[in-house]
């Protein structure tokens, strides 16, 4: 009897072992593999009142003075001033002689409702990278490879005496239908930049979506020495389905780099004004319109359709279509960066109307 009491115990001490060691296991198997983003919310720094009511909100980020103009409630960007459309990080009205470009503003702005309070979220890591190729990217190429960006860039070169000062596109944002892996290895980017490929500086804003269903607005500047996290506008809603408009300038003789996101579809929009070194940031000989994948895995986005693909130089400021443009060169995603490897994002031509789809192919 006692043998078998002993016996019994015995087991039971095994038992008990065997559990303790599954669950450490299991512990160590959940808390290893998540390489998710993760955000941390940033606290306004101060709130400066203009006269009209607007207010700008403040927010010091690394040391950079990021700022958030709001204007005051019943703002009409069709009957701002410029000094107001300035001030409130609107793009500039175009002059009503030039119909096409009057158009275009008025079609970005003619929905525009009101500007969130900013609720702003600092990502642990920038969303983007410079441009990462293998392949040839000498001036007469038409296509080049990358292993993190698809779509188009105009190159014109780091000797040039020209460069751009302001870059803009619309889409919709597209629906992820699935992805492979864990939701942290599936994130993609849409956004308009300048710099990147000559050399590692670069800005940028785009909206991006992270697994199936986190759908969000940023942007980032990133230079050779600072790899600066990405800003996510957490106040501007982003869904399905919605059309977004974004546009970005540098202003190099003032330090400030622009940006304004407008989703179209809900009326609202955000924009800030950055004040950041542009000898340290500032690169105007390329300007991108991309498609990007930021993580492990590509999702699968179906396709997307970038209009009013648009950039003006320094010497004018009229927009240029972007298939008038010079050193125009097509990027297409594979997953090893060069011509021999799996395509997984490919850009189709450019329309007459200045726009092009580009379509998912794979994952990774």
């Amino acid at each position: 009897m006692k043998s078998s009491i002993g016996k019994f115990m015995s087991m039971l001490m095994v038992l008990a072992m065997l559990l303790s060691l599954s669950t450490i296991n299991a512990f160590a198997v959940s808390t290893v593999v998540d390489d998710s983003p993760s955000f941390e919310r940033v606290e306004c720094d101060h709130v400066e009142v203009l006269e009209d009511g607007g207010k700008i909100y403040t927010y010091v980020i690394n040391g950079v003075v990021n700022k958030f103009p709001v204007p005051p409630d019943g703002f009409d960007p069709l009957t701002a001033t410029n000094e107001q459309l300035s001030m409130y990080g609107f793009p500039t009205r175009p002059v009503t002689r030039d119909a096409v470009a009057y158009a275009s503003w008025l079609a970005l702005v003619e929905d525009y409702n009101s500007t969130p309070i900013p609720t702003i979220d600092v990502m642990d890591r920038p969303m983007s990278g410079t441009l990462v190729t293998t392949s040839n990217t000498a001036a007469r190429a038409v296509s080049i490879y990358s292993s993190n960006w698809s779509g188009y860039e105009s190159n014109l070169g780091t000797s040039s005496s020209t460069f751009y000062t302001q870059v803009q596109a619309d889409y919709t944002q597209p629906t992820i239908s699935s992805i492979s892996g864990t939701s942290s290895s599936n994130v993609i980017g849409y956004w308009v930049g300048l710099g990147g490929h000559n050399t590692g500086s670069l800005v940028q804003a785009g909206t991006a979506t992270t697994g199936l269903s986190d759908h969000w607005a940023w942007y980032e500047y990133l230079s050779a020495s600072n790899q600066n996290p990405a800003v996510r506008i957490t106040s501007l809603e982003i869904n399905p389905g919605d059309s977004i408009h974004v546009y970005i300038s540098f202003q190099q003789a003032n330090d400030k780099f622009n940006y304004y996101i407008a989703n179209n579809t809900t009326g609202k929009s955000a924009s800030g004004i950055v004040e950041i070194d542009a000898d340290e940031y500032f690169d105007g000989s390329t300007a991108e319109w991309v498609i990007e994948k930021a993580k492990t895995n590509l999702p699968k986005f179906g396709s997307i359709t970038m209009s009013n693909c648009q950039a003006t130089l320094n010497t004018s400021s009229t927009w240029k279509n972007l298939n008038s443009l010079s050193g125009v060169k097509k990027i297409i995603l594979t997953d090893s960066g060069s011509s021999s490897g799996t395509v997984l994002c490919s850009p189709g031509s450019i329309s007459s109307n200045y726009k092009f789809t580009a379509t998912w192919k794979a994952y990774n």
